[in-house]
């Protein structure tokens, strides 16, 4: 297969890229050398691979300064996504967006399957369910799949704020009234792979399995790599976080399950051995 991967530098498109390029003939392009605004640039990146799949991994994934550069947030999340989307379609390739668990409202308490309605809090949220729904009308041939709290070696997440933060304060106040299932990017990219092969097409849930806050997952963190650091848990309008986020997040794969198609793991799993594979990449990076 040719496989054309956008965003090839950030947490998931590395992941990616990192991970098919072994496989598969893989084509990448970071935001930086492609701006998926350009569509003229981007029909012609197309036109000539003329790609089985391809992967949108360019988000803007700042929840709270999305508040304040809306009109970024939306260029990206949705007209960059239906640009992508648009092409794909012309050029005969399925469309892969990654959406998020910030879609929905919280209000549920249990975790949320695909069949539950979105509701979003945030600018960020809204952003990207209209990315869902862009590249849903523009390419039949489409597979959206959404994802919660994502880590991975490359880029900024949860992890390696904790660590950052480590090193300049001995206290930590992390919010504890927050629940989400943290994913690891490559149990997305496995996951994801294995549909591609199958051609599968629609919506799905691709979350590691369990959920926990983010208080719990910063202790965790602290222990695994021995930080040393106290941390103390408060509510979420404690933080004064500019974006409202969802007190319940949790994401069910719901068709993957019933379909028995779900391969991704316990998060606690999976976090370790990302710790054990990473540890001395994260202290020393």
């Amino acid at each position: 297969m040719k496989i054309l991967i956008l965003g090839s530098e950030g947490q998931l498109g590395y992941e990616f890229k990192n991970y098919l390029e072994k496989i598969e003939n893989v084509y990448s392009f970071s935001h930086k050398e492609v701006d998926i605004l350009d569509i003229k640039k981007l029909d012609n990146i197309l036109k000539e691979i003329r790609p089985d799949i391809v992967i949108n991994c360019v988000a803007y994934t700042k929840v709270d300064k999305c508040e304040d550069e809306t009109d970024l947030a939306f260029l990206i999340n949705s007209i960059g996504a239906k640009n992508i989307s648009y092409l794909s379609y012309k050029y005969n390739s399925k469309i892969i967006y990654f959406s998020t668990d910030y879609i929905f409202d919280g209000e549920k308490k249990s975790p949320y399957n695909e069949f539950d309605k979105p509701n979003p809090l945030s600018i960020y949220g809204r952003s990207k369910l209209f990315g869902e729904k862009y590249t849903k009308e523009f390419n039949p041939n489409h597979l959206i799949i959404r994802i919660s709290w994502l880590y991975g070696i490359k880029g900024d997440n949860f992890v390696k704020t904790i660590i950052k933060l480590s090193k300049i304060n001995n206290i930590l106040r992390i919010v504890n009234d927050q629940m989400g299932s943290p994913t690891y990017t490559l149990d997305v990219v496995k996951q994801t792979y294995e549909l591609i092969k199958r051609d599968y097409i629609g919506l799905i849930h691709s979350a590691n399995i369990g959920e926990t806050s983010w208080f719990n997952f910063a202790n965790l963190i602290n222990k695994k790599l021995k930080l040393n650091i106290k941390i103390i848990p408060i509510k979420t309008e404690e933080y004064n976080a500019k974006a409202k986020r969802p007190k319940y997040s949790v994401l069910e794969n719901y068709i993957l399950k019933i379909e028995n198609l779900n391969i991704m793991r316990n998060w606690e799993v999976a976090f370790n051995e990302f710790i054990e594979n990473y540890k001395g990449v994260l202290l020393n990076g």
